[in-house]
């Protein structure tokens, strides 16, 4: 069983309870009223220590989905309709959005940010050819599940998010790291999530690609053999930085010698970001050796699915 943060906390407040109970009982010097108010103390302090969430973003509306088409023409400004919605899971209120959605003004998903997808096309499709399911037209595909079968989340479930955006020296005046923040003043411990690589990321690692800011490499072809991809992730509490301002961090592809030593991530797999302790808000980044003089050449795309959450 993996021990993440939240479990070492319960299990430490356990022990604590269990502790002052048995010293409660022992103490003859404690009245019995003084006994039930410390007993009644811990036992609230436990009961705040034991809301857990998973996020699978499963039945939720078509306004807060990646729709029309595997491009998610609705995150975008151009399209004819109704934008693509920011989903707010409740009761947590964390909060997965495209960059400056909820302002009022259209919003593009290329400035980064998050979608709720359940595309999964993994070849080509009808009309299409060439390297078109590994190009942005499939952006907002997981390579995982039966190809169109709607069933690439997680344990086979039908929706994920898809979140794209990475900050590096080339973009760095302009971009900025996707965000998932709480909303309404809350915060919480963002226990760890599992993720997956997108189509489109997945064949530009494989095959390689002219899309993007630059020529695309295969990975396996990069730095004699060494090539790689890894997601981060920092946490803030305010203004502050947790884990002393340290990512917790996750290949999603690497390459040693021309041997996949790490991914690339076609199920889904555990990140985990306990780490990062009591946040408000989680920056991600990407950091890859695949680069030219526009940034990063492989796609900065992760998909995820049942997010934890302790509160």
């Amino acid at each position: 069983m993996k021990v993440t943060l939240f479990n070492k906390t319960l299990i430490a407040a356990i022990t604590c309870l269990v502790a002052v109970t048995s010293c409660s009982k022992q103490n003859d010097l404690l009245d019995p009223i003084s006994q039930q108010e410390t007993l009644k103390n811990e036992q609230s302090t436990l009961k705040k220590l034991t809301t857990f969430y998973t996020i699978d973003f499963e039945g939720i509306g078509s306004s807060y989905m990646a729709g029309n088409t595997s491009y998610g023409d609705n995150a975008y400004s151009s399209w004819g309709g109704t934008q693509i919605a920011p989903y707010v899971h409740s009761p947590s209120n964390l909060r997965f959005a495209v960059k400056g959605a909820g302002g009022g003004t259209p919003v593009e998903f290329w400035d980064g940010g998050f979608v709720v997808s359940n595309w999964n096309y993994k070849s080509n499709i009808s009309g299409t050819s060439g390297d078109w399911w590994y190009s942005y037209l499939n952006q907002c595909s997981v390579y995982s599940g039966t190809h169109g079968a709607n069933n690439g989340g997680s344990g086979g479930s039908s929706n994920f998010a898809v979140m794209f955006g990475y900050v590096d020296a080339a973009n760095s005046s302009f971009a900025t790291r996707p965000t998932l923040n709480f909303t309404s003043g809350s915060s919480g411990i963002i226990e760890g999530m599992e993720i997956c690589l997108s189509s489109y990321t997945y064949g530009v690692i494989m095959n390689g690609n002219t899309f993007g800011s630059g020529t695309a490499t295969p990975l396996s072809n990069i730095a004699g053999g060494t090539g790689y991809l890894k997601l981060q992730a920092y946490g803030f509490n305010g203004a502050s930085a947790t884990n002393g301002g340290a990512p917790v961090e996750i290949y999603v592809a690497r390459y040693n010698n021309f041997l996949p030593v790490a991914g690339p991530l076609t199920s889904w797999t555990y990140f985990d970001l306990s780490a990062l302790g009591n946040v408000t808000r989680v920056e991600f980044n990407f950091v890859g050796n695949d680069t030219g003089s526009f940034g990063l050449n492989t796609p900065a795309y992760i998909c995820m699915d049942n997010v934890e959450v302790t509160q």
